[in-house]
């Protein structure tokens, strides 16, 4: 029996200021400024330094009509192979055309950009090389496994097909077909990986993209189709394995014969994908083809996109950490979102990892099962799968040993620890039976950046309890069981990356901005804040002395946890620590604060100062070979400094030039003119001084006891062990106790009484007012909404009240460590509580040094009990209570 392969088109406004000017670009949506559709991928931006050069483009599709005029400029007759003729002399002229999808696909990707006809591709200055193939032929399948095998020659290779058949390119059945993409990815591109790129597939209801090993294999990228209204193509096929989508539908293009048409289909998806990989690729050669897919699963945008997707299940927020301030946006319509070019070679510019097959972890783990299923009686199925090793993950592979002939009218849903549930197997609207499902390795890209340890549920549900075998009886099947692997980084590193695009300013709102818009990392590290794909003004202050903002929402940092920091395109502030600091400015016109340190700080391009709070005297330099600035303000520290253009000292502004003259002549002598003394650094200053209370007679604040075991009922008690445990409540109000391990406890809605024992917790009170007690270790605990109580124990615990008139509570009997407020606002009611204070002790709130303490003073001296951050301290006034001294 042959194999049917389809290529993935379905068959079938203007720009307001075109980039270049060609005569059909403004017909092309996608593309910024049309008034056609409010999306766009965003590449005029990019197009001023990138337009793929050096970057090779393979396409294994029908054989590409090189003759086109947008096109022989692209196309590279030297590196080409027709797998069909089994030649790499191909000939074409009007009476021997090829089919026109391969053309179609090309101009998408590397149209001739300016020469005033046509179309323009996204990559108009990349190598297209193309890998010729017969979809009609009996061997198309071995012309494709060959092409992808070859591919290891290019740097990108775009696949506009997918088999027709549901579970036709089954891996297991046909390893060769594995074997291909494994060797394109391992050793294209010296090891680094060729990217491999795929249209979604065009099955619509009729069948899912994760039915095909091709577009779900973790070597892949899937692309699905969106339209210029922002709902996904009714055409596309839905998947946990898409990792995002682009422009499907109405897609102008180049054809046969140097004519152009407008064309609908994932086909047409896929290669705006691979066009924008080669941009990347030129930005940064030295991306792994793993990087790539992470890459591009974070600049894509949800702005834009439908919130309902055909009969998928729509958005949901994954469970990382690293993304504008927490999970991921992902959809089974879209992934995770429309492709945004800028951003992702924004992020590319600044990637400093190498993630490629050699390196890339993996874990299994099959778990047994003697379920039956059967319809009617007994339509409900799971089984967990626990997993004890960490791996950061990118991939997730799940296959079932299931027989069940109903194959369409069946939901396998998948669960991570973090709650990130997708569903593999789909109960299709049109279909009953799609193929058998037994043993097929489905996958998702759902959870990319969680954590692989934790149980795991795998569910399966019938949905239709009337399904009867041949005989009559009701429809059954067993499951004997199921084998989970989990792909990405060994989760090694304490070196975290903290991700924030444009969508940080829009997209959040409520408990879940208050969320993200706390950054703390608490497991050591060298750490970077990368916001290099913003485009607004930043303002960014590593030692938390001064507000930091990034896409105009106000971001809170505890102070010297993040070493490194990237900005983007606006006119941005950067301020470093003491700590060695990368600073990297991007574009626009920046400031950069000098924090005396062995930093490395890049202006990027722009007009950019560097701020040092000293007299150019106190400085020693050099000029290094590369034209970087070599600056030593003390011994045994040297920053390098390049693409600044002016330095701005405390008795005086100099050019890049003056400054690198002076170094070279030994440094300013006596007398030497200078320019203007600068006003003094933002966040500058020091000394001690003491607030003083404000005159008058204070409001009268009541002072309650929290509520704790014995004068307070809860719904329920969850208690934990000695491991590191994550235990979640309900919106009925529990007693949740972590005792002792590193844990995570939340509380969700109701009043909820939180303690968590020894070890270093993290603690959410989220909704209700709720009594939270971290107790020992260094613990990190957000009130959420609500009048919360909040008692950090011993440790020097980081505390967060958000919503709500909360009360601090504080020891005076404990001084071991100090605990930091960050968010303390005297309007919302928020208060200090201290307890066990002796009768001559005495308190102040001062500042010193930009920072604000709770200061006691006693027989024994003097002691700081807590960092304040936040506003109103200066408008407190102390009150004896019952149950202690009330700052209110």
């Amino acid at each position: 029996m042959s194999t049917k392969i389809n290529s993935n088109s379905v068959s079938g406004a203007a720009s307001l200021t075109p980039y270049y000017g060609d005569l059909l670009e403004k017909q092309q949506w996608y593309l910024d400024g049309s008034t056609r559709s409010k999306l766009s991928i965003d590449t005029y931006s990019v197009w001023k330094d990138y337009n793929g050069a050096g970057v090779k483009i393979g396409v294994i599709d029908t054989q590409i009509d090189f003759r086109h005029t947008d096109l022989k400029k692209a196309y590279d007759t030297a590196l080409d192979f027709n797998f069909a003729s089994g030649t790499d002399n191909v000939a074409i002229s009007a009476t021997a055309l090829p089919a026109s999808h391969g053309t179609l696909v090309a101009g998408v990707i590397a149209a001739e950009a300016g020469n005033s006809v046509g179309t323009v591709g996204i990559a108009s200055g990349a190598t297209l090389v193309g890998y010729g193939v017969d979809y009609a032929a009996a061997n198309a399948a071995g012309q494709i496994a060959a092409a992808l095998e070859k591919s290891a020659a290019v740097d990108v290779a775009n696949n506009s097909w997918s088999f027709v058949e549901n579970f036709a390119d089954n891996f297991a059945v046909n390893p060769e077909y594995k074997a291909a993409l494994v060797h394109a990815v391992s050793e294209g591109r010296g090891g680094l990986g060729t990217s491999v790129v795929f249209a979604a597939g065009n099955a619509g209801t009729t069948g899912i993209s994760n039915y095909h090993n091709f577009q779900n294999s973790p070597y892949a990228i899937a692309v699905g189709a969106v339209d210029s209204d922002g709902s996904p193509s009714s055409f596309t096929s839905l998947g946990a394995n898409l990792l995002v989508s682009a422009a499907g539908r109405d897609v102008m293009t180049t054809t046969l014969n140097d004519r152009y048409e407008s064309v609908n289909g994932t086909s047409f998806a896929a290669p705006a994908v691979s066009a924008a990989v080669g941009l990347m690729l030129q930005a940064n050669p030295n991306l792994g083809f793993r990087d790539v897919q992470e890459i591009l699963a974070y600049s894509a945008h949800r702005v834009g996109l439908s919130d309902s997707a055909n009969f998928g299940d729509g958005w949901r927020t994954n469970g990382a950490d690293n993304f504008n301030g927490g999970g991921l946006h992902f959809s089974d319509a879209f992934g995770y979102g429309f492709l945004n070019v800028h951003d992702a070679v924004r992020l590319a510019e600044t990637w400093d990892q190498q993630q490629t097959f050699a390196n890339m972890a993996s874990v299994s783990k099959t778990v047994a099962s003697a379920q039956t299923l059967v319809a009617g009686s007994n339509d409900h199925i799971s089984l967990d799968i626990p997993i004890t090793d960490a791996v950061n993950l990118e991939h997730v592979q799940l296959s079932i040993d299931l027989n069940w002939l109903n194959s369409g009218d069946i939901d396998v849903y998948l669960t991570s620890p973090d709650g990130t549930q997708v569903r593999l197997v789909y109960d299709l609207p049109t279909e009953t039976r799609v193929g058998s499902i037994r043993n097929f390795t489905f996958s998702s890209v759902a959870s990319m950046g969680e954590d692989s340890a934790g149980t795991w549920k795998v569910d399966i549900y019938n949905r239709d309890p009337a399904a009867t075998e041949k005989t009559g009886v009701p429809l059954s099947g067993k499951f004997k069981g199921a084998t989970l692997t989990l792909m990405g980084d060994a989760a090694v590193s304490k070196n975290d990356t903290y991700i924030y695009t444009n969508e940080f300013g829009v997209l959040y709102q409520g408990d879940d901005l208050a969320h993200r818009s706390v950054l703390q990392d608490v497991n050591g590290g060298i750490d970077t804040i990368n916001a290099a794909a913003v485009t607004t003004n930043s303002v960014v202050d590593l030692t938390a002395a001064k507000a930091s903002s990034i896409a105009g929402v106000t971001l809170s940092l505890t102070a010297n946890t993040i070493e490194n920091l990237y900005t983007g395109d606006g006119n941005d502030t950067l301020i470093g620590s003491s700590a060695a600091n990368t600073l990297n400015a991007g574009r626009g016109n920046d400031v950069i604060y000098f924090s005396f340190g062995n930093d490395r700080i890049d202006g990027g391009q722009g007009v950019d100062s560097l701020v040092l709070n000293c007299a150019v005297s106190k400085i020693a330099g050099s000029l290094a070979a590369s034209g970087a600035l070599l600056i030593s303000a003390k011994a045994g520290e040297v920053s390098s400094v390049c693409n600044v253009e002016s330095f701005t000292f405390s008795d005086g502004t100099y050019s890049y030039d003056q400054l690198a003259k002076l170094l070279a002549a030994g440094g300013v002598s006596a007398g030497q003119p200078v320019s203007q003394v600068p006003s003094e650094p933002a966040g500058g200053g020091s000394g001690v001084t003491v607030e003083t209370p404000a005159s008058g007679t204070p409001t009268e604040h009541a002072a309650t006891s929290p509520y704790g075991d014995a004068d307070h009922v809860y719904a329920a008690s969850l208690n934990g062990t000695a491991a590191d445990d994550r235990l979640t409540g309900t919106a009925a109000g529990e007693r949740i106790d972590g005792l002792d391990g590193a844990d995570k406890l939340r509380g969700m809605a109701g009043d909820d009484g939180i303690h968590g024992g020894n070890g270093d917790d993290t603690i959410y009170g989220d909704d209700g007012h709720d009594y939270l007690y971290g107790d020992g270790g260094v613990d990190t605990i957000m009130g959420g909404a609500g009048n919360d109580w909040i008692f950090g124990g011993t440790g020097a615990d980081r505390i967060y009240g958000e919503a709500g008139a909360d009360t601090f509570v504080f020891d005076a009997a404990d001084l071991s460590a100090m605990d930091t407020i960050y968010d303390f606002n005297a309007a919302d009611g928020d208060r200090i509580l201290i307890t066990g204070a002796g009768n001559s002790a005495t308190f102040d709130i001062v500042t010193s040094a930009g920072s604000t303490y709770l200061e006691m003073h006693d027989e024994a001296g003097d002691h700081l009990l807590a960092r304040l951050k936040g506003t109103g301290m200066d408008g407190l006034h102390m009150a004896d209570t019952d149950a202690g001294l009330l700052w209110a």
